[in-house]
């Protein structure tokens, strides 16, 4: 939920700073992704009841819908009729979907403060492992939640470049976490062969336990990655674009902003640029190359 919080104070600052530039209906459109490790109808009710406050105090205003994609179809159709303002997404999502999509990617959030993650694949750190091919049979625990996209592509298409088209027969056992930690931890404890996350969790995890990143060994790695975006539709009046970046990276100056990233433990966001784009598109070049080699 606290990763969705930046959006909601987007809407309520510009509402609150320039009621008179603003019409009275907004949409709200979030990518199901986002919510993977997310009770939706909860995230759902909670935003409402963020929305309805906000909305109660400024006349100008009358309503702030949010819809929840199902899937990346209902996100193009709705972004593509204009029937969405604003729409929080993952930046892989983006990528693969560009050409189709209607929408201007306008911020990007951070992760551990940090614009950029890496996707690390970890052993042990006495293991022997020296290529990919030597995984074969073992056992991969792997990051879930709103990471797991980028995660399971990326473990496609170590496999794909290896001649492998099946992960699943490739491994022994493939499982998701929740948890980052629940991931590391199995590695930690030899019970499990390698895990996936991303540097940010690792980096987490290594604050409350140093001994645990110690005692892992990174075999591979993908640099430079985004992962969240905020889009704005094309045809929003200048003033609108201008005062919802306002707000989005100038929270912290804005006393009641402030206090709920606090809470929510939010690390803030960052003006898009283009090439914030690099890392997510080359992951997903590559893997769409690989996969036509091999049909």
């Amino acid at each position: 939920m606290k990763r969705i919080i930046i959006v909601c104070i987007i809407l309520f600052n510009t509402i609150l700073y320039s009621q008179d530039s603003f019409k009275k209906n907004y949409n709200f459109g979030i990518s199901k992704e986002m919510l993977e490790d997310v009770n939706i109808r909860d995230a759902k009710a909670t935003l409402e009841l963020w929305t309805k406050v906000f909305t109660q105090s400024f006349e100008e205003v009358e309503s702030i819908k949010i819809t929840i994609y199902k899937n990346v179809n209902e996100l193009i159709n709705s972004a593509n009729n204009n029937e969405v303002d604003l729409v929080y997404t993952s930046s892989l999502i983006y990528a693969m979907e560009m050409d189709k999509l209607n929408l201007e990617p306008k911020i990007t959030s951070s992760v551990n403060n940090n614009k950029y993650f890496d996707i690390l694949l970890c052993s042990s750190s006495d293991s022997k492992v020296s290529n990919f091919n030597e995984l074969r049979n073992k056992s991969i625990l792997i990051q879930g939640g709103k990471f797991k996209l980028i995660n399971e592509l990326w473990l496609d298409l170590l496999c794909l470049q290896i001649g492998e088209k099946d992960k699943n027969k490739f491994f022994k056992k493939i499982e998701f976490t929740e948890k980052p930690m629940q991931a590391v931890l199995p590695v930690f404890f030899k019970k499990t062969d390698c895990c996936i996350v991303n540097s940010a969790s690792l980096e987490s995890i290594a604050e409350l336990n140093p001994q645990i990143s110690k005692s892992l060994k990174v075999l591979f790695k993908r640099e430079k990655l985004t992962s969240d975006i905020v889009c704005l539709r094309p045809s929003l009046t200048k003033k609108e674009k201008d005062l919802m970046m306002d707000r989005a990276i100038n929270y912290k100056s804005l006393h009641k902003s402030e206090q709920l990233f606090k809470i929510f433990k939010t690390n803030g966001a960052s003006v898009f640029e283009a090439s914030d784009l690099d890392g997510v598109k080359s992951l997903w070049e590559d893997y769409k190359k690989m996969k036509s080699r091999l049909n």
